[in-house]
């Protein structure tokens, strides 16, 4: 293949393969502001946003992405019905384009009030985070490379660090609550779990990868994020992934922070676009939840267990103090959990030290 550019001035650019005609596209073709673009663009939305496309699902008046059209995939889902917090973030991205090329950004919040409602869990889906000890944010279990090396075990004896933003975050926002996605949804409730375990309530948080890098998709066993016992073995699905002497019920999320931090994009992005617009205002509130996001976001860049960043990969390393066990960069995970027992009262909170090139996206 070739690809040959005309003159700056004109700025057209043309491609070519072998056997093929070449095809021209001019730079004002590319430029939203065009006629031509606009209808391009409204051409795919009204296709992606007519209810017979099937792209979403309806819930009351809100519309929930499905991560593919088609059911049967190979992906991070093990089912296309199920969505992620990415589908979420480039739904919030297909209505901020909407918003830029139309000046009504009623689609835009919209989008966000799903991604709230649907993937935000919500206080009663998290309700034990006033139990959470910042000092002590989890009991370690190593990671293993391989799948038949779980359970892990866990050891209360390995000493972890001490969460430094716990703290701001609760005086900030007046809530012990994470504000951050849970990366997967069964949308259809396909695998009947139900909503914390009810076996009915869709969309339901669900979850699949927790056995090391070797856990491929259909090789996961995907779990109800509330564990009630009431589904897997006598511990639920739980003495699957970790191993101790008892386990109790819980609750317990993963986001994905690639998603959260495109979504903090797409909001500047709308922000910009709507402020010149003379319509600031009329993203403002959906910008602030956004920054708030970008706030929890920042458990993503501290290290699984609070260690002390440095040249060290045992157990043994030193546990961080203050911000000295953060890596400032967006990892592939960051995690939290609690008991199901209200009256118990405990809550869990971990990073990740894995980060991939592709995250760091300023």
């Amino acid at each position: 293949m070739s690809v040959a550019g005309g003159s700056l001035g004109s700025a057209t650019f043309t491609a070519s393969a072998t056997g093929y005609t070449a095809a021209t596209v001019t730079a004002t073709e590319l430029d939203p502001n065009t006629p031509a673009f606009k209808t391009a663009f409204l051409t795919q939305y009204n296709k992606m946003k007519d209810p017979s496309s099937g792209y979403f699902r309806k819930f009351g008046d809100l519309l929930v992405p499905y991560h593919s059209v088609e059911t049967l995939m190979v992906e991070a889902p093990d089912q296309g019905h199920e969505t992620t917090s990415e589908a979420f973030s480039y739904y919030l991205w297909l209505e901020m384009a909407y918003g830029q090329i139309q000046g009504d950004w009623a689609p835009f919040n919209a989008a966000w009030a799903s991604l709230e409602k649907y993937a935000i869990p919500a206080h009663a889906d998290q309700p034990t985070n006033d139990g959470y000890n910042a000092s002590k944010p989890a009991t370690y279990a190593a990671e293993a490379p391989r799948m038949d090396q779980y359970p892990s075990q866990l050891q209360s004896g390995v000493s972890v660090g001490s969460d430094p933003i716990a703290g701001e975050l609760k005086t900030a926002y007046g809530t012990s609550d994470i504000y951050g996605m849970h990366w997967l949804i069964d949308v259809d409730n396909t695998y009947g779990f139900g909503h914390c375990g009810d076996g009915t309530t869709a969309p339901a948080y669900i979850n699949t990868y927790q056995r090391g890098s070797s856990e491929s998709v259909w090789e996961t066993i995907p779990q109800p994020s509330c564990d009630t016992f009431k589904y897997g073995g006598t511990n639920g699905y739980l003495d699957l992934f970790t191993k101790d002497s008892s386990y109790a019920k819980q609750w317990k999320y993963t986001d994905a922070p690639d998603a959260d931090a495109r979504a903090v994009q797409v909001a500047f992005l709308a922000e910009q676009a709507a402020t010149a617009q003379g319509k600031g205002g009329d993203v403002a509130a959906t910008v602030k939840k956004a920054s708030k996001m970008g706030d929890y976001l920042r458990y993503a860049m501290f290290d699984k267990y609070f260690k002390k960043i440095g040249n060290c990969t045992s157990p043994n390393c030193a546990a961080g103090t203050g911000k000295d066990s953060m890596h400032y960069l967006l990892s592939w995970y960051y995690a939290w959990g609690g008991a199901y027992d209200t009256s118990a009262n405990w809550a869990w909170r971990i990073g990740d030290g894995a980060s991939h090139q592709g995250y760091q996206n300023p």
